[in-house]
């Protein structure tokens, strides 16, 4: 069944919603610990799991697209401008062929966290039948949610992909407005 239908409408399964619902924890522990961010250890500490996939899925798809990682740390630390670096990857090969990929790879532990609330409510799932096991998951999702985001940096780093934004932006023109 389509997600969303020919008049634009959403289409959720039962289990689609639950899974959805699933989330919801892990989400508001991640705002939650986002407030913890002025005390920088205890923020660094409790954001390691998330940290440490951010950087990871950097060096995979780094590895995987050619960027060749040659360093992965994982020590927090003030960065020059006083701000909180929580972790780095560095690349002797970023290109703009594999720019993109590689810095906006975080991204991917969203299909990821998605793929654990679905197991989780494969054989039904209410709150009130919230276990230990759904305690665990959603500590270890929080930080998750809280690191899945490409950082400034990364960003950055995605222009030097110009020429794909480019192509993409002329074949939706081609594809939208001059043939239709």
């Amino acid at each position: 069944m389509p997600i969303v239908d020919v008049a634009g409408q959403m289409n959720l399964s039962a289990r689609e919603i639950a899974a959805l619902t699933y989330l919801s924890p892990a989400v508001g522990a991640a705002f939650a610990l986002r407030l913890l961010s002025g005390w920088f250890s205890v923020f660094a500490l409790a954001s390691f799991a998330g940290t440490f996939t951010h950087e990871f899925l950097h060096l995979v798809v780094g590895a995987i697209t050619g960027a060749k990682p040659v360093s992965m740390d994982l020590f927090p630390r003030r960065g020059p401008t006083g701000r909180m670096v929580m972790g780095s990857v560095t690349f002797t090969n970023l290109r703009w062929f594999n720019a993109l990929p590689s810095c906006i790879a975080p991204l991917l532990s969203l299909p990821l966290m998605g793929l654990v609330a679905w197991i989780r409510v494969q054989h039904g799932w209410g709150l009130s039948e919230t276990t230990g096991t759904d305690l665990i998951v959603w500590a270890l999702l929080a930080p998750q949610f809280e690191s899945c985001w490409p950082s400034s940096t990364d960003w950055r780093l995605t222009l030097i992909s110009w020429p794909l934004y480019l192509a993409a932006g002329a074949a939706l023109w081609f594809f939208l407005i001059a043939h239709p």
